[in-house]
């Protein structure tokens, strides 16, 4: 019985040392715990290294979007190219902005492909991989997308340009040739669902409104009359007089120029002279200003109408916001030099022409949003303000007080630019410090000002503008 017991209790102390020893096993965890950190050194190595070359590529992939976006951009500025032409633009730019230092990879960008008003240009890049080959990953293959559409909003253009007698001769040729080509640029860039109304306004001293409005409610024109004028003078008998002739300096319009004076040195006797002969005064369509000044109203209604001047000249009629392009042309080829410079008087109708209220209320009304018509006014001119409101009476523009019109067109550039219109300025050879700033004062801002020295660049400038308002705009 004790040599039963003994063996049992023996028995009993070797399986207790054995689960001690198993329990001691199962509890010493270095050695799988080392094992378990020096794989995963290894796989997070791996892991940073391949987060270096996904960094890459995702640098590339934004690259390779800022490329493609410019192309698209670039496709067909003005809706005028030739598909070669688009193809060239596009490698040209898109190539510009992938640097050599992607010269490792397989880049390919697309034909751009011609989709609704507008462009899509693909790319693609195979990113070779430096550590991520030993995941087993060799390349990344990228792709950038983007589209271009022209904006579908309708447009209003007010084209207000100078004709006074400082654009006699090459100068309104050239205005002429350059207007022409920026409505004929707009009209063939713009998108098959806008639509496009232009407004001329020729200007002087004064806006011709146009003869058929003399009894419109919005003006205020007194009668033709025909009075006879009577009286006397002494003069003296020049038959035989030696004379002198002086010549001086004159201006017309700012534009200097020769003129003389002949004097009778020896005078006859004095005699009366008796005159009488009808005058008639008639009104050429010339818009003046309300009183007092300055008139810096758009409205014009039948209880506060624009008066009209009798008696003075005035560019050809205003043509109001038409679709017709043709006749704007037609209106333009007609227009001839002639008058001073007002060129708030320019300004003011200009904005009428955009303006939804009276006088002529064509216009859409002022509105923000991607359905928005949208507004525009180019102020074309040579020189600076000769005149002013206010000389042989105070609603006419006979005024010799150039601060005052300055002032007056630097409130009016301000009012018309608070409704939302874009207002571009372009000065064709002013070469006056004080009107080059005025105009640039004008503008929308440093971008919508011009200064044209040549006739080259008097017509870059209106496909500058004409491209700007047409331009292609990213959609995707």
């Amino acid at each position: 019985m004790k040599i039963v017991n003994s063996i049992t209790l023996l028995a009993s102390r070797r399986v207790s040392a054995a689960v001690r020893c198993h329990k001691k096993f199962n509890s010493d965890e270095r050695g799988s715990v080392a094992m378990i950190f020096a794989l995963s050194i290894i796989v997070l190595c791996g892991m940073i290294a391949f987060a270096v070359d996904v960094s890459r590529t995702m640098a590339v992939r934004q690259k390779l979007q800022a490329a493609v976006d410019a192309a698209v951009l670039a496709a067909n500025p003005l809706g005028t190219q030739s598909p070669g032409q688009v193809q060239d633009n596009v490698t040209a730019v898109f190539n510009s902005n992938m640097p050599g230092e992607y010269g490792d990879m397989n880049v390919i960008v697309d034909p751009p492909l011609a989709i609704a008003n507008g462009y899509q240009v693909t790319a693609h890049a195979d990113v070779p991989m430096t550590f991520g080959q030993i995941l087993g990953v060799n390349v990344i293959s990228v792709n950038a997308l983007a589209q271009a559409v022209r904006a579908q909003h309708n447009l209003e253009v007010s084209l207000v340009l100078d004709n006074t007698f400082s654009m006699n001769g090459q100068r309104i040729a050239d205005l002429q040739t350059a207007a022409n080509q920026l409505i004929d640029e707009i009209v063939g860039g713009m998108s098959g669902t806008a639509a496009v109304k232009f407004a001329l306004v020729p200007f002087s001293n004064y806006v011709n409104v146009g003869l058929p409005n003399r009894n419109a409610p919005w003006m205020s024109v007194p009668a033709d009359y025909t009075q006879t004028v009577s009286g006397s003078y002494q003069t003296t008998d020049w038959a035989g007089c030696p004379t002198t002739t002086t010549t001086y300096t004159c201006y017309n319009d700012g534009v200097p120029q020769t003129c003389s004076s002949t004097q009778c040195t020896t005078p006859g006797p004095v005699h009366t002279v008796n005159y009488s002969y009808p005058v008639t005064h008639t009104w050429n369509g010339c818009a003046g200003s309300r009183a007092p000044a300055p008139d810096l109203n758009v409205s014009a209604t039948f209880g506060a109408p624009i008066p009209g001047i009798l008696d003075v000249g005035c560019p050809s009629p205003l043509t109001r916001l038409t679709t017709d392009s043709a006749s704007i042309k037609t209106q333009i080829n007609a227009m001839i030099a002639q008058g001073e410079t007002y060129i708030p008087s320019g300004l003011m109708w200009g904005w009428r022409a955009l303006d939804p209220g009276p006088p002529f209320a064509d216009a859409a009304p002022y509105s923000v949003g991607s359905n928005a018509t949208k507004k525009i006014m180019i102020l074309m001119t040579d020189g600076f303000n000769t005149r002013s409101q206010g000389g042989n009476i105070a609603t006419d523009h006979e005024g010799w007080n150039a601060p005052a019109a300055d002032a007056a067109m630097g409130q009016l550039c301000t009012k018309v630019k608070a409704t939302g219109i874009e207002l571009y300025t372009i000065d064709y050879q002013v070469n006056n410090p004080a009107a080059q700033a005025l105009l640039q004062a004008c503008a929308t801002d440093t971008g919508h000002y011009f200064n044209a020295q040549d006739s080259a660049a008097l017509q870059a400038a209106f496909t500058s503008i004409a491209g700007t308002i047409i331009r292609l705009a990213l959609s995707k």
